[in-house]
């Protein structure tokens, strides 16, 4: 496994994770917009929403940092709005996939995203979805993210494991029966490395190791975010969750009107949004938004 040129200040651990991420993803590479789910319609929309509503708690947003940047799903969806964006990612077959046409000028840049040098102040909106967990210590990209903000600058993610949810699922018992959406979600916890492992023949080490955040670690815990975000120089931090257990089966139902049931999900997302903390265990994902300090 190889790692890129910019990790010399840090642990073995560390080095390790990254070549391991390195490695999966330039398997999945020419795959990876088919085979992973949020690159469907309906959550691009959502994405595309919350996105929109990060950007204006930052007034004018022009230039747009994305870390972690993959395939360029960010991109795709940002590239509408802003006139700037740069993407940094580990993995040169994946950013050799991303779609630069378009209005906005894109630059892609090869790297280790808690090392790489950034420009000071440089940026308006720091975005890095579905990224962290793949990170063996967030706290060197929650840096990069803060250095590159200008003061008042937004920094949105999204789509990290929710620890609580995780921790919930390993602590059932998977020869018992329940509700097929139980059932899947404990399959999706506890088998996705087999599953890798069968389809595109990367090792369950190395996917568990690229995943390290999640595999490992076992998600994020909103507390330890909001801590290691004000630790960076962040403020104004709102933790948000996403995808309550059974999401899918209502907004993906047989028969069902496509429109309506997106509208069903709402509420009930709605109503579990209310009840937290209390309800923080239904929803598989942990995302948010914060200010850099000035």
């Amino acid at each position: 496994m190889s790692t890129p040129d910019n990790l010399g200040g840090f642990s073995a651990e560390y080095q390790h994770v990254m070549a391991a991420n390195v490695t999966l993803h330039s398997r999945l590479a020419k795959e990876y917009n088919a085979v992973e789910p949020h690159f469907r319609p309906e959550n691009i929309a959502r994405v595309d929403e919350r996105l929109r509503a990060s950007f204006a708690r930052a007034g004018d947003v022009r230039r747009l940092l994305d870390l972690g940047c993959g395939t360029g799903f960010m991109i795709q969806i940002a590239k509408k709005v802003v006139a700037e964006i740069d993407g940094i990612d580990a993995t040169a077959s994946m950013l050799a996939v991303v779609d630069r046409e378009g209005p906005a000028q894109i630059r892609l840049f090869e790297g280790d995203t808690g090392s790489y040098p950034i420009e000071s102040g440089r940026y308006d909106a720091v975005t890095a979805y579905s990224f962290l967990h793949h990170l063996y210590d967030i706290r060197p990209t929650l840096a990069t993210a803060r250095r590159a903000l200008r003061p008042g600058g937004v920094f949105y993610s999204d789509l990290d494991p929710n620890y609580y949810f995780w921790d919930a699922i390993k602590g059932l018992n998977p020869a018992a029966e329940y509700d097929p959406i139980v059932s899947r979600e404990i399959g999706a916890v506890t088998a996705k490395d087999e599953e890798i492992e069968a389809k595109f023949g990367v090792s369950k080490d190395v996917f568990n190791q690229a995943e390290y955040g999640k595999a490992v670690a076992g998600g994020f815990k909103e507390e330890d975010l909001a801590r290691e975000l004000r630790g960076a120089g962040f403020i104004d931090i709102q933790i948000q969750y996403y995808w309550f257990v059974g999401q899918g089966a209502l907004v993906n139902a047989p028969g069902r009107d496509t429109a309506g049931a997106q509208g069903d999900a709402r509420l009930v997302e709605g109503l579990l949004e209310r009840a937290l903390p209390l309800s923080r265990t239904l929803f598989k994902y942990v995302g948010f938004t914060a200010i850099a300090g000035s």
